[in-house]
């Protein structure tokens, strides 16, 4: 569970994914909480969401990502964004768009 206000920014173990089943066949994935509430305020989602809370927890994300058409990737453009962009592309193909 992610904690986060103005003066703290933390978890409760175990950091876990989080996934909001919407019943549809495409899954939005965002690397972070506060990236997934943007997305939310702006109003550019209407699938299912899944956030990794920490880059850490792709291999989570494979698990939970499997059954679905498409995959949207929010992720941050730096190095860890790309890695792992690169092993769900590696997962699902051309299933993954970033």
């Amino acid at each position: 569970m992610e904690l986060r206000n103005r003066f703290f920014k933390g978890c409760i173990p175990p950091k876990d994914i989080s996934l909001k089943h919407n019943g549809s066949d495409v899954c939005a994935v965002f690397e972070g909480f506060m990236d997934y509430l943007s997305a939310m305020q702006l109003g550019i989602i209407a699938s299912d969401q899944l956030v990794l809370n920490s880059v850490s927890n792709v291999e989570m994300a494979v698990e939970a990502l499997q059954g679905y058409e498409r995959i949207e990737c929010f992720l941050d453009n730096d190095e860890a964004g790309r890695r792992t962009f690169q092993r769900l592309h590696d997962c699902f193909g051309e299933r993954v768009i970033d």
